[in-house]
Parts: structure tokens; C-alpha cells; sequence
């Protein structure tokens, strides 16, 4: 993979943060603020484009394409409760919870189900 100078935050800290700010945003969130803590995190970072010779550099923050697991019963809970403006909510969250310093923009973000085993 390759090295960036931009920072992401640990999974746990993420999920951590998300349901944070969940909690924040009002009650009606709580469920699934509650769920947060049995999810999994897929970061996935859009290489910028290199810099060529000749051009005068300009910071850019990066794309993050980032993908929730969550085990299939609370997959299903979500899909029952979420609509697009609410994923949208939970989108901006997520930005929200990664630092300004991380350099990085939530570009496409997606929830999926894990089927377990147990």
C-alpha cells in the first residue's frame, strides 16, 4: 500500500467517534449510535493525482471511500430504519469524526452486511 502523509484514525477510534457525535445529533439516533461499536472499518484512499514539473503545487485533501460492515442482523435493522437523507446524516458524521488534519474527505461511503457465522 502506499504511504501518505495523511492520517486516519484506528478503527475503534472511528466507530468510537461516530457514535459520539451520533449521540449528539439527538435521541432518535441512539439505536444505531449503539450499534457503531460492532462495526467494521474499510478505509479505502483515492491517490491524488502526482505532482507533474512545472505546475505550482496546491494542497489538496484526498478522497476516502469508506465502507461500514456490520453483522447481518443489525445490517438489516439499519436498512429498516435509514432513508438517503438519514445515510446522508450518517455521511457527514463520518467526516465529521475524522480530523481536519487527516487530509481527507469522505468521497463515496457505504454500509454493508457481514453474514456471521454465529
Amino acid at each position: 500500500m502506499k504511504s501518505y502523509t495523511y492520517e486516519l484514525p484506528e478503527q475503534d477510534r472511528l466507530l468510537s467517534l461516530i457514535r459520539e457525535n451520533l449521540l449528539k445529533i439527538g435521541e432518535e439516533w441512539r439505536e444505531i449510535a449503539d450499534y457503531m461499536l460492532q462495526g467494521h472499518v474499510e478505509y479505502k484512499p483515492l491517490r491524488s493525482n502526482p505532482m507533474r514539473s512545472g505546475t505550482q503545487f496546491i494542497y489538496q485533501r484526498a478522497r476516502l471511500n469508506l465502507t461500514l460492515y456490520f453483522p447481518e442482523k443489525i445490517f438489516n435493522r439499519f436498512m429498516g430504519w435509514m432513508d438517503s437523507e438519514k445515510v446522508e446524516i450518517l455521511k457527514a458524521v463520518a467526516q465529521a469524526s475524522l480530523s481536519k488534519r487527516s487530509g481527507y474527505d469522505v468521497y463515496e461511503f457505504k454500509i454493508h452486511g457481514i453474514i456471521s457465522d454465529s
